[in-house]
């Protein structure tokens, strides 16, 4: 958890790209940081996921792993449909999953999801439902015409 005791979830709505894009910038700057991460989301997302790990900077690709693979403490970055204390990871990102119930031993939530879809609307229930709670802080990011990411609440 952060300073506070509360997480910040940071609610994503991805615009400009998709949310698998912008998961991958977000897990570089994990990675970057060398803070470990776990990425939650269905099994055809965590596929595509996996591969733009690997494929979307031609330069690098970001050390990950698989959640069932055998070696999941080793992974900075680790890949699983629900959330798991595999590998130690302190942020926890949601790529179109449902938000688990806080608290949970991260200090971060990276919450994506694209515009329009289902994710999108299950989001605008959980941030609702996060108002007012002790257990975290919610962050609204939206992407501007130019792709940056402005903070709007």
């Amino acid at each position: 958890m952060g300073d506070s005791g509360r997480i910040e979830v940071g609610f994503y709505h991805c615009t400009r790209r998709p949310a698998a894009e912008v998961a991958v910038q977000l897990a570089a700057r994990a990675w970057e940081a060398r803070q470990r991460l776990l990425v939650v989301s269905g099994a055809e997302m965590l596929e595509r996921l996996d591969r733009l790990l690997w494929t979307q900077d031609p330069a690098s690709f970001l050390p990950h792993g698989r959640a069932g693979g055998g070696d999941e403490a080793e992974q900075p970055i680790l890949l699983a449909e629900a959330v798991t204390p595999a590998n130690g990871a302190e942020l926890l990102m949601l790529v179109a999953a449902p938000l688990p119930p806080l608290p949970q031993p991260f200090a971060r939530v990276f919450h994506l999801f694209d515009d329009g879809s289902e994710a999108h609307l299950r989001a605008r229930e959980e941030w609702k439902a996060l108002a007012g709670s002790p257990h975290a802080t919610r962050i609204f990011w939206k992407q501007t015409a130019s792709g940056r990411w402005e903070k709007q609440g």
